[in-house]
């Protein structure tokens, strides 16, 4: 498919897209929220609208009047354009093993790219896209010189206690949040993916279970209607996906776990906010125990069933 219609920035925002869309195994017939995608992407609904123009230009989507954008083929199936499938694959196993490796505190705090390069058997460009994804996620940002700085990552038990503690404050309270407005169209597509999920654990993966996860809390942080409460759960869903990946892949029941999450949609569905409150501390103390109960496990295995379990999540990733 031709890009030149598109700029480089509009570019690169499709490619996320359709990262995204497929990470999530995203069925046709699914809604592409414009806001909510605009939000997650930090990015404003123009360059975004354009990306669904071009999409729906080439078949992938289609507009529908007062719905937005509907996906009209599989995720699967969805070509990304510019990038071979193998050059999308190489990129996305880059990230989650450097990812990884920062989980297990296998880097240090200051990396050149050429260090991370050489340690990953990596070309300057395929090292340069990951860090851009890393930097965008503010976990690496730039330092004077060549040397790239470890910014912020959740790898002690402390700071995963620290941020669920976090969550547990801001998180309940912005479903009372007088500035509330639910986006109807948004949840109920989230609720279905949810329900195929539930329907079909067997083909959900840790990082398509990640997705429905940080998607799920992000919806409900933007329906907030406070900017500030969507972009601390942004961050933290940054911060935390190597930490649930692991977690998700290890012991996490697809069933259990999106279950949850859609008794609270639908308390939500239906206007009872203040239980789906309640319910969602609730999960947030569950989600705390399975993370210390997993980051201890992890933490005393061999390096050599480390290394094992990190090989398993980046081949189930793709």
């Amino acid at each position: 498919m031709d890009t030149t219609a598109i700029t480089r920035l509009q570019q690169d925002l499709l490619f996320k897209v359709i990262a995204r869309l497929k990470a999530e195994n995203a069925k046709a017939g699914s809604s592409l929220n414009e806001s909510f995608l605009a939000k997650q992407f930090e990015v404003s609904r123009t360059p975004l609208r354009a990306v669904l123009n071009h999409l729906s230009a080439q078949g992938i989507t289609k507009a529908v009047p007062y719905k937005g954008f509907v996906l009209q083929v599989d995720a699967v199936n969805i070509e990304a354009e510019g990038r071979t499938g193998s050059e999308q694959t190489r990129q996305e196993q880059l990230y989650l093993r450097l990812l990884m490796d920062l989980f297990f505190g296998e880097l240090g705090t200051s990396l050149s790219e050429k260090e991370l390069q050489q340690r990953y058997d990596a070309n300057r460009g395929e090292m340069q896209s990951v860090l851009r994804l890393l930097e965008n996620d503010a976990i690496f940002r730039r330092s004077p010189g060549y040397k790239w700085q470890l910014d912020g990552v959740l790898n002690t038990l402390d700071r995963h206690t620290e941020s669920y503690r976090c969550r547990l404050i801001f998180e309940p309270a912005g479903l009372l949040e007088p500035t509330w407005v639910l986006d109807r169209a948004a949840l109920e597509n989230c609720r279905d993916r949810h329900i195929q999920a539930i329907a079909e654990p067997q083909a959900v993966t840790a990082s398509q279970l990640f997705s429905l996860s940080a998607e799920f809390h992000e919806l409900l942080a933007a329906c907030s209607g406070n900017r500030f409460l969507l972009g601390t759960m942004q961050q933290h869903n940054r911060l935390r996906k190597a930490t649930d990946l692991v977690s998700m892949h290890i012991q996490s029941s697809v069933s259990k776990s999106c279950q949850r999450r859609l008794d609270i949609i639908e308390l939500v569905l239906k206007g009872n906010n203040q239980a789906a409150a309640t319910k969602l501390a609730q999960l947030l103390e569950n989600d705390i125990r399975v993370m210390k109960r997993t980051y201890n496990d992890v933490m005393n295995v061999s390096r050599s069933q480390r290394e094992s379990l990190v090989n398993s999540i980046v081949a189930k990733s793709r």
